[in-house]
C-alpha cells in the first residue's frame, strides 16, 4: 500500500522535521511503499521565488491601490523591481549552491533595505563575508514575509501559519470558520501543492505531522484538498501537538478531515493502520487511535501491543534532505542562534523519554517524557552513519528531551574511535555530571553547543519545581563547557507559583554574571505555563493557584489558565528580561544595573544573588 508522509506548513524549513523521515523509515523497514514531502519548505520556496514574489507584488498592488499601505507593504511595492531582481540569487545563496554570491549580497546596496536592516547595523561589523551575506539575505526573505503577513495573511509567519487558531483551542469553530472563509493567495498555494503531491503519488494513505500550533492549519487544509481529490483516501493526524493538546478530544469535525488521529510515537499505530487498509479481513487491532464510529469519537487501542523499543528503530531516512533545497535562514548575529537554522542539520534521538522525569513544568505524565528506553552508542552511531551516507551531510541536532551525560560519553568515544568527522548539538540538563573531561571530550567528538534549563534560575525554586539541580551546579557544568569552546544556551522562566520579584531580579542579576564570566551564549526567557499534564497542575492546590478556566472542550485542551491570588501579575517583568537578554547576548550592558532594563522601579539585586550560582567550598 502506498503512503505518503507530509510535514505541513510552517515549519521550521532549514532542515526536515524528523517525525516524518523516521516514520517513513519504520513503514520502509516493514514492507510498505512510502514516500515523504515537506510542505513547509515547499510553501516556502514557492513563495520566494520569482512567480511567488511576482504574484505577492501583484495582489499587494492590487489590494492597495488607492489605499494607505502597512510600512513593510510601502516598503515592498517601492522596491519591487529590486526585489524580483535579488530573489533567485538571496535563495540560491541560502540553499548553498551560490556561495560566489556573498560579496554582492554582503555589500551594502546588494539587497533593497526596510526596517529590519537597521537592528542589524554594527552587529556584524568584523564578521567574515559569508556570515554577513547570510544575514542580509535572511533579513530580506523576512521582509517580503513581513509584507506578506501584513498586507495579504495576517495569519502568516515563516515559522508557523495560524497559530493563534491552535493555542488554547477548546472550540472547534475558530479553525473550521478559517477553513471555509475565502482563500488567500497562501491558502491557494496550500491547495495548489497538496494537489501536486496527490498527483505525483497518488498515495492510499496520508499521514501529516503536527509538531507546533502552527502547523495546525496547514495539515486541515492539505487533509481537506486529498479528501477532494480523492474521497477514498484515508488520513491520518499525529504529531507533538496532537499528543498533548488533543488527548481528549471529542470533536466529531475533526473527522470530516482525518480518518484518524494517533498518539505518541506514531511507528506502531500507523503500522496498525495500515495493515488494516490492506486486509480489512485480518485486520489487527489499532493502538493509541481515535476515530469516529456512529457520529462519535472513540478511542481505539490495544494495551498489550508491543512497544517499540528506541534501539530498535531504524536509521531515519533522510535521504530526500540531499535534493530538497533547505534554507539556511540566519537571522541573529548571535553565534547560538545562528547555528539553529544555518544550516540543514540531520535529527536523530538518542533516549526517548528523559530520564530525570520529575520537572513540575513538564508534561511528564506523558509517555513521550515519561518513559525513558536510550539507544546504546553503537546504534546511534550507525544511524549517523547512514544519515551521512544517504545525505552527504555531516552535521546532527540530537533532539532529546535531555541527553543522557554518561550517554553523551560513550557516543563521543564512539565517534571517535570510527574517525568521523561529524558536528553535533543537543539538549541537556545542566548537572554535576558535565565535567571538564566530558566537556573536552564531547567537544574533541564534534560537539558545538548545548542547551539547557536554568529555569528561574534561584535555588528555591528550583528545588520547588524538583528540578534536581542547583544554581552551582548548573554553573559549573557552563564553566565545564564553555571552557572547553562548546557554545552554551539557557532556557530561562519567570513567573512559576511563589517567584517574587526579588527573586525575578535576582535571577537576572546571576544570567548577566553569567554572560559576562563567558560561561554562557545565549539564552531566552519564557513565562511559565500551567499545563494539564504537569506535576505542578496536580498541585495545583499545594501551589495555591486558581483555575480560571477548565477549557474542557471538545477540541483542545493543555494550557489552563490560573492567577495567584493577591499576586502582582508576573507578566510585567517580561519584556524587561527579555531586553536584557538580548542586549547580553550581544555584549551589551554586562557592567550595568539589570534595574535599568526595567520601565518601572524594582527591587536591587539582594545580598544572596551575590553568591548565587557558586558552590559550596568542600570541607578539608
Amino acid at each position: 500500500m502506498r503512503v505518503l508522509l507530509v510535514t505541513p506548513p510552517m515549519v521550521q524549513f532549514n532542515t526536515a522535521y524528523p517525525a516524518v523521515p523516521a516514520l517513513a523509515a519504520f513503514l520502509r523497514h516493514n514492507g510498505h511503499e512510502v514516500a515523504q514531502e515537506d510542505l513547509s519548505l515547499g510553501l516556502a520556496l514557492r513563495l520566494f521565488s520569482p512567480a511567488g514574489v511576482a504574484a505577492v507584488l501583484r495582489a499587494l498592488q492590487k489590494k492597495y491601490a488607492g489605499r494607505r499601505r502597512p510600512p513593510s507593504v510601502r516598503h515592498l511595492l517601492a522596491h519591487a523591481s529590486g526585489v524580483r531582481a535579488a530573489i533567485s540569487e538571496t535563495v540560491a545563496l541560502l540553499q548553498g549552491r551560490s556561495p560566489e554570491s556573498a560579496t554582492r549580497l554582503a555589500a551594502p546596496g546588494g539587497l533593497p533595505e526596510g526596517p529590519r536592516f537597521a537592528a542589524l547595523r554594527g552587529l556584524v561589523d568584523g564578521e567574515a563575508e559569508d556570515v554577513v551575506a547570510r544575514h542580509r539575505a535572511s533579513l530580506f526573505l523576512d521582509e517580503i514575509a513581513d509584507a506578506v503577513r501584513d498586507g495579504l495573511d495576517e495569519r502568516f509567519e515563516l515559522a508557523r501559519y495560524a497559530e493563534h487558531l491552535a493555542a488554547d483551542a477548546a472550540s472547534f469553530e475558530p479553525l473550521a470558520r478559517d477553513l471555509a472563509r475565502k482563500r488567500t493567495l497562501l491558502d491557494r498555494w496550500i491547495d495548489e501543492l497538496a494537489e501536486a503531491a496527490w498527483k505525483a503519488y497518488r498515495p492510499a494513505v496520508v499521514g501529516l505531522t503536527v509538531p507546533f500550533p502552527g502547523a495546525l492549519y496547514g495539515a486541515f487544509r492539505i487533509a481537506r484538498r486529498m479528501k477532494a481529490l480523492a474521497p477514498a483516501v484515508a488520513t491520518v493526524l499525529g504529531g507533538g501537538y496532537v499528543n498533548t493538546e488533543l488527548r481528549d478530544l471529542a470533536e466529531p469535525r475533526v473527522f470530516d478531515f482525518f480518518d484518524y488521529v494517533t498518539y505518541d510515537d506514531g511507528e506502531i499505530p500507523l503500522m496498525r493502520i495500515v495493515e488494516t487498509l490492506t486486509d480489512r479481513q485480518r485486520a489487527p487491532a489499532l493502538v493509541r487511535t481515535r476515530v469516529r464510529h456512529r457520529g462519535k469519537v472513540v478511542l481505539r487501542d490495544e494495551p498489550t501491543a508491543p512497544v517499540l523499543r528506541h534501539r530498535d528503530r531504524p536509521a531515519p531516512d533522510f535521504s530526500p534532505i540531499a535534493r530538497a533545497g533547505y534554507l539556511a535562514m540566519a537571522e541573529s548575529p548571535n553565534p547560538m542562534h545562528r547555528l539553529w537554522s544555518e544550516r540543514p542539520w540531520l535529527k536523530l534521538t538518542l533516549a526517548h523519554g528523559c530520564y530525570w522525569h520529575r520537572c513540575a513544568f513538564c508534561d511528564t505524565s506523558l509517555d513521550t517524557i515519561r518513559r525513558y528506553d536510550p539507544a546504546d552508542a553503537e546504534t546511534v552511531v550507525a544511524w549517523m552513519e547512514r544519515a551521512m551516507a544517504d545525505t552527504g551531510l555531516a552535521g546532527f541536532h540530537f533532539v532529546d528531551e535531555a541527553a543522557p551525560p554518561a550517554l553523551l560519553g560513550n557516543l563521543s568515544r564512539r565517534i571517535l574511535d570510527r574517525g568521523l568527522h561529524v558536528e553535533w548539538w543537543t539538549n541537556i540538563r545542566f548537572e554535576k555530571q558535565f565535567t571538564k573531561e566530558l566537556a573536552r571530550l564531547m567537544a574533541h567528538a564534534g560537539c558545538l553547543a548545548l542547551t539547557g534549563g536554568l529555569e528561574c534560575a534561584q535555588d528555591r525554586l528550583l528545588g520547588l519545581m524538583d528540578k534536581g539541580i542547583t544554581t552551582g551546579q548548573a554553573a559549573a557544568a557552563m564553566r565545564a563547557l564553555a571552557g572547553a569552546g562548546i557554545l552554551v544556551h539557557a532556557y530561562l522562566m519567570y513567573g512559576y507559583p511563589t517567584q517574587t520579584t526579588q527573586e525575578t531580579i535576582d535571577a537576572l542579576a546571576l544570567v548577566r554574571r553569567l554572560f559576562a564570566r563567558g560561561c554562557l551564549h545565549s539564552a531566552y526567557w519564557h513565562r511559565f505555563a500551567l499545563t494539564l499534564h504537569s506535576p505542578a497542575f496536580l498541585d495545583r492546590s499545594k501551589l495555591r493557584l486558581r483555575i480560571l478556566d477548565g477549557r474542557e472542550g471538545a477540541f483542545a485542551r493543555n494550557e489552563i489558565p490560573f492567577d495567584e491570588p493577591g499576586r502582582p501579575d508576573p507578566g510585567i517583568h517580561g519584556e524587561g528580561l527579555r531586553r536584557a537578554v538580548y542586549n547580553f547576548m550581544h555584549g551589551v550592558g554586562l557592567e550595568s544595573d539589570v534595574c535599568t532594563w526595567f520601565d518601572f522601579p524594582v527591587p536591587r539585586p539582594s545580598r544572596d544573588a551575590r553568591s548565587a550560582g557558586r558552590q559550596p567550598r568542600r570541607s578539608r
